[in-house]
């Protein structure tokens, strides 16, 4: 299996060597998985010929990685997520949500975690260990083992649990565990955390690969928290290894604001090899998706639809002059960037979610219904929302990548981020989502404080 990433249009140009400036850039990342290619992996880690993929899957980019829980896109069982059309064929799922112990019982299961979670081998699967929705942890990690929080009490990875579970589970790209600092910490100051971070995911980066057989393309995570220089160094590691296939910055504990962040991230880049591409954690909010595109990154998650939907909202942010993939917004709705449906002015409303909208839930139901479902706490009202947010979030990735090809991006991007300026909160359900407790299907009473459009 080997994992090929091109730039295309414009940036074809952009050579491999590092220091390359920061700047928006379209790709094709390409995975081979085709059995020549796994000829070195043994005959006893390879998927059965009945499961194998089309030779090669390519994505587009910049795209989004579509985020799981548990293995499954929240609120979408298979067939209705097969309702999504046009998704791009790569999925993430993170060991967090399957730990048991100091392990994991999809570990055992010798037909890889594609079969596990019901996915099919057409779609790129990527294994990370943390959820990205998660910013605040407790567990304290060692130079044995990374710490993960779960409801048992916390989890034990150490790099060669994770190898084993790679070899078994056989994903298509691997994050190795990484010392992923939780701040604000007193003992920052002096940088004497953020240097350990940086050795000690080193070390486990290289046990991580040592110990595992199937080959899983590697991206590796860029560290050196808010330490330019401990960054530097992080980077300058990663730039001289040949079996690092991409770059993963995942700086979501970090007590900065987002700006700050991903000025950090392309300090990194500076040092890295411009050819490789690139995935931010936490960038899934649509400005900070923008913002995280326009300054070079190729790959962000998927969780801020699922952040929308757990607020019994609506998606109506507009890209340019009209929705996502050429659909008309609402004036007032477009203008807030989401539709709160707890309002009580949804309760005779039968228009759909968005006028001109053709997804499922646009197409067959109204405002009014789903209104009804969310005050009765009916699990179908977050379907119907997931579908539609999912959709509004692939049209408008499409638009940004139609975009960058008409070479228009940085005056489109100036206009959506001045129409949802900060002033704005408009796209703010991620940093609810990280202290909410119930969901609106919940039996929980939840008060909302719905405000008019």
């Amino acid at each position: 299996m080997t994992l090929h990433f091109e730039l295309t249009g414009a940036n074809a140009a952009v050579g491999v060597a590092s220091g390359a400036a920061a700047s928006p850039r379209s790709g094709r990342l390409v995975l081979d998985r085709s059995l020549s290619s796994e000829a070195s992996a043994p005959a006893s880690t390879l998927p059965s010929a009945s499961t194998l993929a089309p030779a090669a899957i390519a994505l587009e980019t910049p795209t989004f990685l579509k985020y799981t829980r548990h293995g499954l896109q929240p609120h979408l069982v298979r067939e209705v997520a097969a309702e999504l059309s046009d998704m791009p064929a790569c999925t993430r799922v993170q060991l967090e949500d399957f730990l048991e112990d100091d392990g994991s019982a999809c570990g055992q299961h010798d037909a890889g975690l594609h079969n596990f979670v019901f996915l099919d081998r057409s779609e790129v699967l990527l294994l990370d260990t943390l959820d990205p929705t998660v910013t605040r942890r407790v567990g304290k990690s060692t130079n044995s083992f990374l710490a993960i929080d779960s409801e048992g009490g916390t989890k034990r990875l150490t790099p060669e649990v994770f190898a084993q579970l790679v070899d078994r589970l056989k994903p298509d790209i691997i994050i190795p565990p990484a010392d992923y600092i939780e701040e604000p910490l007193p003992s920052l100051t002096q940088g004497k955390r953020i240097s350990k971070s940086v050795t000690r995911s080193a070390k486990w980066l290289d046990e991580s690969i040592a110990k595992s057989v199937y080959p899983s393309a590697v991206f590796a995570a860029v560290m050196g928290s808010h330490s330019p220089e401990l960054r530097d160094i992080s980077a300058k590691k990663l730039l001289a290894r040949s079996d690092v296939a991409g770059y993963v910055f995942n700086d979501v504990s970090l007590a900065l604001p987002f700006e700050s962040k991903l000025q950090l991230v392309q300090h990194s880049l500076a040092q890295l090899d411009a050819s490789k591409p690139r995935y931010m954690v936490g960038a899934s909010a649509p400005d900070a998706a923008l913002r995280a595109i326009l300054g070079g990154i190729d790959l962000v998650d998927s969780s801020y639809p699922y952040a929308v939907t757990e607020q019994g909202f609506a998606s109506t942010y507009v890209f340019g002059g009209e929705g996502p993939a050429g659909e008309i917004a609402g004036a007032s709705a477009a203008a807030a960037g989401r539709l709160d449906l707890w309002q009580e002015s949804m309760f005779n409303d039968f228009g759909p979610l968005v006028e001109g909208c053709s997804c499922f839930t646009c197409r067959s139901h109204h405002r009014a219904y789903i209104h009804h479902l969310l005050m009765t706490k009916e699990m179908l009202s977050t379907v119907l929302l997931q579908i539609h947010n999912m959709h509004w979030y692939q049209g408008f990735f499409a638009d940004i990548r139609s975009s960058l090809a008409r070479a228009t991006l940085a005056e489109d991007a100036q206009r959506f981020l001045e129409r949802y300026g900060p002033s704005s909160e408009a796209f703010g359900e991620l940093e609810t989502l990280a202290t909410q407790e119930s969901s609106p299907t919940t039996k929980i009473q939840r008060k909302r404080h719905a405000e008019p459009l």
